[in-house]
């Protein structure tokens, strides 16, 4: 169960920093990209 919520925690992380990168907050955008591309390593160590 807890590798479809991971994924789907990147998922919203790879939201927010699109988001961010359109509001033209690019400091915050790569902040949420390293997050969502976090979460693909841990999406692989619980799956």
């Amino acid at each position: 169960m807890s590798g479809p919520l991971i994924a789907l925690t990147g998922l919203i992380y790879a939201y927010v920093a699109a988001d961010q990168f359109w509001r033209g907050n690019t400091a915050m955008g790569i902040a949420y990209c390293g997050y969502a591309f976090s979460n693909v390593g841990l999406y692989l160590l619980a799956r």
